[in-house]
């Protein structure tokens, strides 16, 4: 088997990177190319023929912020417990199909090949700066989060937070069987007063939400100049969810919400708030462009009308009208 790394439609979807590539595989036996190959953490996991066993191995192999990349072969992984990804690297599934830069990922996970879960704790916990995770289908499990950004201080890097992490492409299944409104799908978390998480980017996902589970994103630490963009929230079941995107911390400022869709299933189950930014405190802190929200979802609640700039965002009248509302406010 030969430069399967380098060539081939589908290994050649890799991002280009000047770093490492390691391949992880989602069970004990798998298959590449027809050929059955036995994946351990005892592998060096640099081919796919010789793919580690865990996400967890994979970061502990890399180097930090030197480009190296770690994909999850198709599949369905599952972890023990909190995958903790301290180093700035790039962690990646195989996109299904290409390009995908204008297609917003299917709820289900159809557009994901690899999937990836916990039995306990979070999916991810990110803890430095410089992180991407992109074309994966992430499971959080009842009362945690898929993927939980650290504002405290790490450990392993001295004064660093999980500043910048880049999210693209990811479909979020908070499906967990008990409705738990701390299933999350992002997560802000922690951190200290003067270390605020700062230019985070979420960019077309996918939330699918069941019951009154969430909110799909939430800021539990204090977030500067995130961007949340061409994301979808879809609410579906038979109860309604309290909130689609959550900050309720007056420090959280330079936020971007733009062309996100708030959908759902039936008319009767609704977003209570779409966005909410109560807590809020500074003039023009949030800024939310170009949004359509679902019948009967309250669009935006905060604390002052000030606090929230909106502009070409609508919610969406009975089959009778057309054209929708345009949000004026809360």
């Amino acid at each position: 088997m030969g430069y399967l790394t380098k060539y081939g439609s589908f290994w050649g979807m890799i991002p280009q990177t000047s770093g490492r590539v390691f391949w992880v595989a989602a069970s004990a036996s798998y298959t590449v190319e027809g050929r059955s190959y036995d994946a351990s953490d005892d592998n060096d996991g640099l081919s796919p023929e010789r793919a580690l066993r865990t996400v967890a191995q994979a970061i502990t192999n890399a180097t930090t912020a030197v480009g190296d990349v770690i994909v999850l072969l198709p599949g369905a992984h599952t972890n023990s417990a909190t995958v903790t990804v301290s180093k700035a690297v790039t962690i990646t599934g195989i996109p299904n199909g290409a390009p995908l830069s204008t297609a917003r990922m299917a709820g289900t996970g159809s557009r994901a090949r690899s999937s990836i879960t916990t039995t306990a704790g979070h999916v991810f916990t990110t803890t430095v700066a410089d992180i991407e995770i992109a074309y994966l289908h992430i499971i959080p499990v009842a009362g945690s989060a898929g993927i939980e950004a650290s504002g405290a201080f790490s450990t392993a890097v001295a004064g660093h937070a999980a500043d910048r992490l880049f999210v693209h492409d990811c479909t979020f299944a908070i499906t967990a069987t008990a409705a738990n409104t701390a299933t999350i799908g992002w997560e802000s978390a922690g951190g200290l007063t003067a270390s605020s998480l700062d230019d985070c980017v979420i960019r077309n996902c996918y939330f699918y939400i069941t019951g009154n589970s969430g909110p799909a994103i939430r800021a539990g630490s204090t977030c500067t100049g995130l961007t949340i963009e061409q994301c979808t929230f879809r609410l579906t079941g038979s109860t309604s969810v309290d909130d689609g995107i959550e900050s309720t911390l007056a420090g959280s400022t330079g936020w971007t919400i733009r062309d996100c869709d708030f959908v759902q299933d039936v008319t009767s189950v609704v977003f209570t708030d779409a966005i909410d930014t109560t807590g809020v405190t500074t003039d023009g802190s949030i800024s939310v462009l170009r949004c359509y929200f679902a019948v009967g979802s309250d669009p935006i609640e905060n604390s002052n009308v000030a606090d929230c700039q909106i502009a070409e965002s609508y919610i969406l009248t009975g089959a009778a009208s057309v054209g929708g509302t345009l949000v004026l406010g809360t």
